[in-house]
């Protein structure tokens, strides 16, 4: 209790400083709103009582953004670790994380349709409108997965004018990029975009004993939206995308980290991969999407949108990551050829539909309600090859069918202020079979179905159209899932239970009427129960750790300081702990106890302290418009396992960009990670997975993944 006073006497004893900035504005012309879409509707960002981050097309093409870790990169409160291919990622919001291979813990939405399944976070963004990222449980509108945050991606809609954008690329690592749309307004009533999105390189990460880079890679992408007026009233629109994607993946070097440098992941602890077999990803995903919308009278708006997506990925590695031989385990050689290949192979396919019923009115009361459906089958062979000692392969095959009923109302109880109220139920029925890959013999089957009703209430005070100070509660879920089928000497249980975070946060957001200046800052507290532990014992298995303790501060913003810069930041402290855990010793050492204490440690995955800040400047330089900006990015210490052994020390980056538009053209260079700065993106430790511990020769091995390094490069668009 003493946590949520503190924070929220913080957050609002800043309210008189930020009303005075607002009222000290000069004045002006109102300032152009940021447009969200975070609460089922369009409105403007300053009013939605959560914390919202923007991005809009100048924003994307400042930052070079293309992928989703771009923008969890610029974004202060949330980190993404990126894990052996490109499918698997792990994806952690004010310290509430993902875990290897089961469901997210945030919500990602593209073009108002939930994605169903992590892999499918990591396609290549393009053609982009908007991406919008919430901080905080957000279940109450998005459901299940959403116990962390939520991501919303709208790409460009077809216009009403003909023409479109060609670029092409070149950086270093031989990389090559070229992007391009077409809009084309076949009729009055029918719009067609199409999009398309290539990247071809080398890659930037060497091993050392096959003398090769190993994390090269070959994108192709297209999407093709159109949309058909079909009356005065109602609207079809349908969108088609396809991706393939091959190249390098699991390029883990390899090292006794934990007893030559205490776990600590830097300077000359940062190798470069040194095993003797190259691991790479093949995946290919497409998917289709109808959305029908239909204006009932001047009150109300009906629309329904349905999607089916389809994805596979092929992956193979080695595990030993060494190029020794014969590799020995318990210091007997039993792997002559080392421990390869490995094969990892997805697939999914997912059917989701949403129908809702919106208030269309700007009067006191503004509400909406819906139904929500998601079917996703997703199979997931572990074949360990030398590690089965000619024991069948194990395919996991799990049925997910996932059904939501949720509804939000706001209401204006006095002219400056406004209550939100929202509610919503899931329910998600799971059965997974675990077969043989070559006989088709059933080893498991287990079924188990987690529901969840997810409050969220805001109260929101709004003097003027250029403040606002809230305070929100939310909780959210995340479904439980299913271990490996448990021995009688194995310490995990076969189900484990849902994830749920229950959340406070306060906050002021205020900006001055001629859009100069904008601040917000925002506190909170977070319960935060049976936090999904991934761990390694022999496979991945899931150890809840039954409470999490997480509160913290966040502010941003930006100010225009004339002549044309303008500078912008953010900085999010968040204390992300266990509370009072004990589990069972992964790697139970002769004299060492069968059960150790892991209460009060940092979470996997969540820093601290993450900040962002940048100066960018507009001008012109003859008949020339010049468009520059420097980013600068700090992340504190990251612990990769729950033991805080492995972990990545601080490290700041630099990114910049230089644009030059002139008519139809725009030439721009870039670079990221300008200073060259190195750091581990992800590592497993000898202390929590028994097969790193018992390697040989000259073992035991930490195994872990550095990051790129500096990237720059220059590109050429024409508009026509």
């Amino acid at each position: 209790m003493r946590r949520y006073a503190i924070i929220s006497f913080t957050c609002l004893s800043t309210l008189p400083f930020a009303f005075s900035n607002v009222a000290r504005a000069a004045e002006g012309s109102e300032a152009d709103r940021i447009l969200v879409t975070a609460r089922g509707r369009e409105e403007a960002e300053i009013g939605v009582p959560d914390t919202v981050t923007v991005y809009g097309p100048a924003a994307i093409a400042a930052r070079k953004m293309a992928t989703i870790d771009d923008f969890i990169a610029a974004t202060p409160g949330i980190f993404i670790i990126n894990d052996q291919d490109p499918g698997t990622n792990v994806i952690s919001v004010r310290g509430v994380s993902t875990n290897r291979s089961q469901s997210p813990s945030i919500a990602y939405i593209v073009d108002g349709l939930a994605l169903a399944d992590s892999e499918l976070f990591t396609l290549r963004t393009y053609d982009v409108a908007r991406v919008e990222i919430l901080k905080g449980p957000q279940g109450a509108l998005f459901g299940r997965s959403a116990s962390g945050g939520a991501i919303a991606v709208a790409t460009n809609e077809p216009g009403p004018d003909w023409g479109g954008e060609a670029a092409v690329g070149i950086g270093n690592g031989f990389t090559w990029t070229a992007d391009g749309v077409v809009n084309a307004p076949l009729s009055d009533r029918v719009q067609v975009r199409l999009a398309g999105s290539y990247r071809n390189g080398e890659g930037f990460i060497r091993n050392s004993f096959l003398d090769k880079k190993v994390d090269g890679q070959i994108s192709r992408n297209l999407r093709l939206k159109a949309t058909m007026a079909l009356s005065e009233t109602a609207t079809l629109k349908l969108r088609a995308s396809w991706a393939d994607e091959e190249g390098g993946a699991a390029y883990i070097s390899s090292g006794n980290v934990t007893g030559l440098y205490g776990g600590r992941l830097a300077g000359e602890a940062l190798t470069d991969p040194f095993g003797d077999f190259e691991g790479r990803s093949d995946r290919n995903y497409w998917g289709i999407q109808a959305t029908y919308e239909q204006l009932l009278g001047d009150a109300l708006s009906l629309s329904w949108t349905g999607g089916y997506d389809e994805y596979h990925k092929d992956f193979v590695e080695e595990l030993d990551f060494r190029n020794d031989t014969p590799i020995t385990l318990g210091g007997i050689p039993l792997f002559p050829d080392g421990i390869q290949p490995i094969s990892q192979p997805v697939d999914i396919l997912a059917w989701t539909s949403e129908l809702r019923l919106t208030s269309m009115t700007d009067g006191p009361l503004r509400w909406h309600v819906g139904l929500f459906f998601q079917r996703l089958e997703r199979d997931r062979t572990d074949d360990f090859g030398p590690l089965l000692f000619g024991a069948e392969a194990l395919r996991a095959e799990t049925r997910s069918n996932q059904i939501g009923v949720f509804a939000q109302a706001s209401y204006d109880i006095a002219p400056t202020i406004e209550l939100t109220a929202a509610l919503r139920y899931d329910r998600d029925r799971r059965k997974e079979d675990t077969v043989g890959t070559a006989s088709d013999a059933l080893v498991a089957q287990r079924v188990q179905t987690f529901d969840k009703w997810q409050p969220k209430i805001s109260l929101a005070w709004r003097p003027n159209a250029n403040l606002t100070a809230y305070v929100t509660g939310a909780v959210g879920f995340k479904a439980g899932g299913f271990n490996p089928l448990p021995g009688p000497a194995d310490v995990w249980e076969a189900v484990f239970p849902s994830e749920t975070t229950k959340s406070v946060e306060v906050g002021v957001k205020a900006q001055s009427s001629d859009g100069r200046l904008r601040g917000s800052i925002a506190g909170f507290v977070t319960d935060y129960s049976n936090f999904q532990n991934t761990v390694f014992l022999g496979n991945s298995v899931v150890l809840s750790v039954s409470q999490v303790d997480v509160h913290g501060l966040e502010a941003s913003g930006d100010v225009a300081l004339g002549a044309g810069f303008r500078v912008d930041g953010g900085i999010a402290w968040t204390h992300s702990r266990t509370g009072r855990y004990l589990t069972p010793n992964p790697t139970p050492e002769p004299g060492e106890p069968a059960i150790v204490d892991m209460s009060g440690k940092r979470t996997p995955n969540a820093p601290d302290w993450t900040v962002n800040g940048g100066i960018g400047w507009q001008g012109t330089a003859g008949p020339a418009l010049v468009d520059a900006r420097l980013s600068v990015a700090y992340v504190s210490r990251v612990d990769f396992e729950i033991d805080n052994i492995l972990h990545t020390p601080g490290y700041t980056s630099v990114d910049g960009r230089v644009g030059v538009t002139q008519g139809a053209w725009t030439f721009d260079i870039w670079a990221k990670n300008l200073f060259d700065k190195r750091w581990a993106i992800s590592a497993f430790g000898q202390q929590q997975l028994p097969l790193l511990l018992g390697l040989g020769p000259n073992g035991p091995f930490d195994s872990f993944t550095i990051n790129t390094g500096r990237q720059f490069g220059a590109s050429a668009a024409v508009k026509f």
